[in-house]
């Protein structure tokens, strides 16, 4: 596989994105052996809560993009999670420079891209629950998209259906401010499933008709208590109980992931 960005984006909140590029970075890590870096592009700060839980950091991405700092000063190697590091983010000052970033849609791309290939098997990114300058900034440096989608919420379908615009756009837009021709949708992931609903088992029909078998995780993510625990005690899911359900869901779905990288 080569070193890859992916960014794992949605139009909408509670569909999965911070959960996916934990446990996915854990297990491609663990099992994999690959080296994964994690970069927490949304101000809220959750992934590198998660992530670097135990370790005392001192820099992080506004540091980085708004500061200049050293990569290598900004990137930490966790302390619980095998083969994986993480960017975090400032939830205090970051989000006060959306505006100033907005003029400058390359920036994520200049400070990070080449550093981040050299040093890295994987990248992920956790973006905001919107389309926003951040996002922007994520793509413009990314290869390819996950989009997570809950099971359980019409709006997360056209949070699914939005991203996919945005993504289209960028890739092709002729605006070389922004563009990146290099980006690709890579798969959406159907999230927080719960088959005793006949809303939740519509959605996923509704799904599975929209879009084909090549643009879709064949794996579908249970609605799991120990998901939701495990993000109450900060650690990913396999930490947190290696044989729930949705431990279980994530590890396919990485194996999915690796096999779609490499072709």
């Amino acid at each position: 596989m080569e070193n890859i960005i992916i960014s794992v984006l949605n139009n909408k909140g509670g569909c999965g994105k911070t959960t996916t590029v934990v446990t996915l970075a854990h297990i491609i890590g663990k099992d994999k052996k690959l080296r994964v870096l994690a970069i927490d592009n949304d101000t809220q700060g959750n992934a590198g809560d998660i992530l670097l839980k135990g370790v005392n950091y001192d820099n992080n991405l506004y540091n980085l993009i708004i500061e200049n700092a050293p990569i290598p000063t900004c990137i930490y190697r966790t302390a619980e999670y095998k083969n994986v590091w993480c960017l975090p983010n400032d939830p205090e000052y970051m989000a006060a420079y959306e505006v100033d970033l907005s003029k400058d849609y390359k920036r994520y791309r200049a400070a990070l891209q080449e550093y981040v290939r050299q040093h890295f098997d994987l990248v992920l990114i956790d973006n905001p629950p919107n389309l926003g300058t951040f996002t922007l900034q994520a793509l413009g440096m990314s290869d390819a998209c996950i989009v997570p989608t809950e099971a359980g919420s019409r709006f997360s379908t056209q949070g699914l259906i939005n991203a996919m615009k945005f993504i289209e756009e960028i890739r092709t837009s002729d605006n070389t401010e922004f563009s990146n021709p290099e980006l690709r949708f890579l798969k959406l992931l159907i999230t927080k499933v719960d088959k005793r609903t006949n809303a939740s088992n519509a959605i996923v029909e509704h799904i599975t008709e929209m879009f084909p078998p090549e643009q879709r995780f064949e794996t579908v993510v249970p609605v799991s208590a120990p998901i939701q625990q495990a993000e109450m005690y900060g650690e990913t899911v396999l930490k947190f109980r290696s044989g729930a359900p949705g431990t279980t869901a994530y590890r396919k779905v990485a194996d999915e992931l690796v096999t779609a990288l490499e072709v």
